[in-house]
Parts: C-alpha cells; sequence; structure tokens
C-alpha cells in the first residue's frame, strides 16, 4: 500500500464529477440525472475529502465510498472509476503500458466493487516505488470527452 500522502482528489471538485457523469451519459445520449437519497451525501463526502492530504488507497475508498452511495442515476460507476483513473495518470507515463493498464483496471474495478481491498493492496504494493515518488505538478482531471466509454460499452450504475 503506498504511504504517499497527497490531495489526490484537490483537482476534482465536485463540479468536475457532475461534468464527468454529464459527458458520459451525453456520450450514450442519455439525460443525467441525481438520486434523491444519495446524491447530497456524497456530495458532502467528497467536498469534506478533496482537501485532505491522503493515501491513494484512502482515495480510492472515498471514491468507492461516494459510488456505493449512488449520487447519479446513470453512469455512477463509471464516472467514480473515470475520476480514480486519472489520479495517477501522471505518474504512469514513464510506466510500461501494460504495467499501466493494470494498475487503472485494478483501480477501476476497486471503485465499482468488482475486486476487494486485498487483491487492490497487492497491486498497489507492487507499484509502490512509483507512486512514492515526487507527486507531478499540475495534476488535473481529464476532460470529460477524455474519459467517456468506448462506444458500445455498457454502463455501470
Amino acid at each position: 500500500m503506498t504511504r504517499s500522502d497527497r490531495r489526490w482528489l484537490n483537482a476534482a471538485p465536485w463540479e468536475s464529477v457532475l461534468a464527468v457523469n454529464k459527458a458520459l451519459c451525453q456520450a450514450q445520449k442519455i439525460e443525467p440525472l441525481n438520486t434523491a437519497k444519495g446524491y447530497e451525501p456524497a456530495c458532502r463526502l467528497w467536498e469534506k475529502s478533496i482537501q485532505k492530504s491522503m493515501s491513494l488507497q484512502e482515495a480510492l475508498d472515498v471514491c468507492r465510498d461516494c459510488h456505493e452511495l449512488a449520487p447519479f442515476t446513470f453512469n455512477n460507476g463509471n464516472t467514480f472509476a473515470a475520476i480514480g483513473r486519472t489520479l495517477v495518470e501522471d505518474d504512469l507515463k514513464a510506466v510500461p503500458p501494460v504495467e499501466a493498464q493494470i494498475l487503472r483496471t485494478t483501480m477501476c474495478h476497486y471503485i465499482v466493487g468488482l475486486i476487494g481491498r486485498k487483491e487492490l493492496q497487492q497491486v498497489l504494493r507492487h507499484f509502490e516505488p512509483m507512486l512514492n515518488a515526487k507527486a507531478p505538478a499540475g495534476r488535473t482531471v481529464a476532460e470529460p470527452e477524455a474519459i467517456a466509454p468506448p462506444e458500445g460499452q455498457r454502463a455501470s450504475a
């Protein structure tokens, strides 16, 4: 598990999360809708977390917790997975493509609940030296157009 404390979510205010969800929905020609029960709690959790310095594991836990609160009717899982995978993009530029994809996929699967903490920690331990390197400057959330799922990919709710 990485011990590198950073403000992983700092570049993704709640408005960015909304923009990602909207872009994912528009790519599938569906109206982005919020849920009555999960929207406010997820927003509060996200806003409370973005200024915190935390480990990558903790940042992924926030993404997973918000996903579980289900603030969005459509593309709920895709939204938080897309945000999660952008967290390490700058760190992955010098990593071989297959290894970078392993980390991205593992993180996304953790966020949407397809794998557990133990599996995530095993993969993060493998990448720990790279992720504990100095944080790159200017980290931002990817543009919504850049993170829309490929055409024909099924959305996760």
